[in-house]
């Protein structure tokens, strides 16, 4: 298989280590910059303050299902954050710190917490699909909302922990919103609705370019045919090529695909629609005027 899709799909040697150790160097570079950069926290603060920003998800969301939190379930998580936090704060002369700050560390350290969010989306809803596709609703043959929305809350949950509800959610809909809720969304219908009039016209149109694609990257026929394969490959590169633009090194954080589509939808409908400015003089100029 090409090493990109292995890279994506974290089919590689210690893939889970190594994501995780990155996710944790990305939230304790997030204090150390933020929050902590005059270095005024105590040493617990921080560190828990790093492990949270950078796993809240993975700590609270598994709440929701009765299940327990990976935070506790996997030594490799919160081992990951004693590393992670070491890293960006114990080496000497800093050099940690200093070279995640710099183009190829911030580069490295995106790159792999992004793949480790793209086996989150993977993962959960698959969890979701498993728990309730014996029991979907009257009206459509698979679970709908169930596998969309769990994978979408483990990533927003460090901004509802960190920023409050109305704080989050004030200033329209986050990013991580908008990447869960359509990443999860293409995953679910693409992979789990095998039944479903979404899932079967999403494979009509979609597998044909996915085989060539898949073929391209040195899939075998099993690989060929893997429906959740090309998924999670496919939201992986959308994912990954996103957490990239939106570096500040290139289109920063405000940068959104969503919300360029949406002004320029905006822009054709109603962009020629001008306010008329009146010409006629107001009572101060007929004042002057006289």
């Amino acid at each position: 298989m090409n090493p990109l899709v292995n890279l994506i799909t974290m089919n590689f040697p210690y893939a889970t280590e190594t994501v995780c150790i990155f996710m944790a160097i990305q939230g304790s570079m997030a204090i150390r910059n933020g929050p902590n950069r005059t270095g005024s926290m105590r040493w617990f603060h921080a560190f828990s303050r790093s492990t949270l920003t950078a796993y809240a998800g993975a700590t609270f969301t598994n709440i929701f299902f009765g299940r327990p939190t990976a935070m506790f379930a996997n030594d490799v998580f919160f081992g990951s954050c004693l590393i992670g936090y070491g890293v960006v704060n114990w080496l000497p002369m800093d050099v940690g710190y200093h070279f995640f700050n710099t183009f190829p560390g911030a580069f490295l350290h995106t790159l792999f917490s992004q793949i480790f969010r793209v086996g989150g989306v993977q993962g959960f809803s698959d969890v979701a699909y498993e728990s309730f596709k014996g029991a979907p609703s009257a009206y459509y043959p698979t679970p709908v909302f169930g596998p969309i929305l769990f994978p979408t809350m483990l990533g927003n949950v460090g901004g509802f922990f960190w920023n409050g509800f109305d704080g989050y959610l004030e200033k329209g809909m986050p990013w991580l919103f908008q990447q869960g809720l359509s990443c999860s969304t293409f995953y679910h219908f693409y992979s789990h609705d095998v039944e479903g009039y979404v899932g079967v016209t999403l494979r009509s149109v979609v597998r044909p370019v996915a085989v060539q694609i898949m073929t391209l990257m040195g899939a075998d026929e099993k690989e060929v045919e893997d429906d959740a394969l090309f998924a999670k490959f496919a939201i992986g590169v959308f994912m990954v090529l996103m957490a990239i633009l939106r570096m500040p090194q290139f289109f920063g954080p405000r940068f959104s695909p969503f919300v360029v589509v949406s002004d320029t939808v905006k822009g054709l409908l109603f962009g020629g629609k001008k306010k008329k400015v009146s010409t006629k003089p107001g009572k101060k100029s007929k004042k002057k005027n006289q």
